[in-house]
């Protein structure tokens, strides 16, 4: 989580504290317990958690009265982690179906995950519909600066590149020796451009697990429309 996603998440958890002074996690008979006023919800066994009594917050997550309780669990006590949500509107605890989520940011009908595999960043954006959240948009870290946008508004995922402030990416340079074209079956031409050539970007398609990417190159004599593998974007 970054510094300001992690200080906007600790000040949730204190308003949440703070305006809830009765409410509290307990541990007891190596159970955790969400206690609610004179109510006592059973969350999960304390074998599962690192248990942090202050590591949670009540939200609101629909545009009803349900209540949702985020419970940090992880296995190295690191608060920055995973986040266990549940449904806690009718005294006892139903796993929330998005549950559970990397370091959950909520704003408004939508919530933000943050997470890492390995040295790649990713941040899915979930965002709410007839009262249920859909992932509306996953970014993926590919290089300084450059992040492919996975966009799921239609039946068919839609592609893009964009930048660290979130803005569609228009234009880009080639990082590879050769970048060869692919024409409109994806099958491989002759032609190619170099290392620190610039292209317009049209779109982006996926095929086999691959992403190509339509550009126009202005050549000295003459106009080159085809697609470009992705990677041929992107620094080794």
């Amino acid at each position: 989580m970054g510094s300001n996603n992690k200080f906007i998440f600790l000040l949730l958890l204190i308003y949440s504290t703070a305006s809830c002074a009765s409410d509290e996690l307990l541990k007891e008979n190596n159970k955790i317990f969400f206690k609610k006023g004179n109510n006592k919800i059973f969350l999960f066994a304390d074998s599962d958690y690192c248990f942090d009594k202050d590591a949670f917050s009540v939200e609101n997550l629909t545009n009803d009265n349900k209540k949702y309780l985020f419970v940090n669990h992880t296995d190295d006590c690191n608060p920055s982690g995973k986040y266990e949500i549940f449904d806690i509107s009718e005294n006892k605890a139903k796993k929330f179906y998005l549950s559970p989520l990397y370091d959950p940011e909520v704003d408004k009908n939508k919530i933000i995950e943050r997470f890492k595999d390995g040295a790649v960043g990713y941040t899915r954006i979930y965002v709410l519909k007839n009262s249920k959240y859909y992932l509306l948009e996953e970014l993926k870290t590919l290089d300084n600066n450059l992040n492919l946008s996975t966009v799921y508004s239609s039946k068919s995922p839609t592609f893009y590149l964009k930048d660290d402030s979130n803005q569609i990416i228009k234009n880009l340079e080639i990082s590879s020796t050769k970048a060869y074209f692919f024409d409109e079956n994806l099958i491989k031409t002759k032609s190619y451009i170099i290392s620190g050539d610039k292209v317009k970007i049209i779109n982006l398609i996926k095929k086999n697990n691959l992403i190509y990417v339509k550009v126009e190159f202005q050549g000295k004599n003459k106009l080159t429309e085809g697609y470009i593998k992705l990677e041929d974007f992107l620094y080794k």
